[in-house]
């Protein structure tokens, strides 16, 4: 027993690969009756029936793209897996599906979906949504404002566009009966075209600026009477949408005043 133990113990490893691979051809040929294709290619049929039980995830990971799959794609896994995780499953910049192909469907949103009966008096103008909010309502302001409409100008400078664009939208908030939001740019000529505005200031207090650079409320007080478009006043405390860590209010330059 001994010397057969030393005989296979001297045996080179490779000897020991060949007769495996001998025994696996014998038994493709002789013995087994099941599968044609390693009775025909013995040995080197198994890689076939390898390649083909990792076939789907060959495909998944190295052939198909993120949309290709049934009945659930790659795009649609990872949004499961990110949502059964708490993980953030919102996915922005654009899409990669194909939105020109042949009965492709899709959600398109309105921006005024609502149309108001036929009997309200305000028929003229089909589209028009009234906003339920009073601004100064609640602290009993002497002149609360309710805006005409829930869809307006939001704020954008007379610096960040241009004499034509803003004078081109406070003409629009006019017949579209909206507000327009000057931005913390101040108030400009081309803001006084006849539409409502909400006068907007920020960390530079453009319009309302003290010599010293501090908020002046007699300016702003001012500015107001003399400007009767002015129905609401929008303090900027924070901007998340500029670069770094967005605009923002120091504490030190807000005040109360009663």
């Amino acid at each position: 027993m001994d010397g057969v133990l030393t005989f296979l113990g001297n045996v080179p490893w490779w000897l020991w690969i060949v007769a495996v691979i001998v025994l696996v051809a014998i038994r493709d040929i002789f013995f087994q009756k099941a599968h044609t294709i390693s009775h025909n290619y013995p040995v080197v049929g198994h890689l076939r029936y390898w390649l083909e039980s990792i076939g789907p995830e060959m495909r998944q990971y190295f052939v198909a793209n993120n949309r290709e799959e049934l009945p659930f794609n790659r795009i649609e896994r990872s949004w499961i897996y990110a949502s059964a995780k708490r993980e953030n499953n919102y996915e922005g910049f654009g899409t990669d599906r194909d939105v020109y192909a042949h009965q492709h469907i899709f959600i398109k949103n309105a921006m005024i979906g609502y149309k108001i009966p036929e009997n309200h008096p305000n028929i003229e103008n089909p589209y028009f949504l009234p906003c339920a909010k009073v601004i100064g309502a609640f602290n009993k302001r002497k002149k609360p404002y309710r805006p005409s409409s829930i869809i307006n100008v939001s704020a954008m400078s007379f610096g960040s566009l241009s004499a034509a664009a803003v004078e081109a939208m406070n003409k629009g908030v006019l017949k579209a009966e909206a507000y327009h939001n000057t931005g913390e740019g101040g108030l400009s000529p081309y803001h006084k075209k006849g539409g409502d505005v909400v006068f907007h200031f920020g960390t530079g207090y453009f319009g309302v600026r003290s010599k010293d650079g501090n908020l002046s409320l007699d300016k702003m007080k001012v500015l107001v009477d003399e400007n009767p478009c002015i129905k609401a006043i929008e303090v900027k405390l924070s901007q998340g949408a500029k670069p770094g860590k967005g605009g923002v209010l120091p504490g030190a330059k807000n005040q109360r005043n009663s």
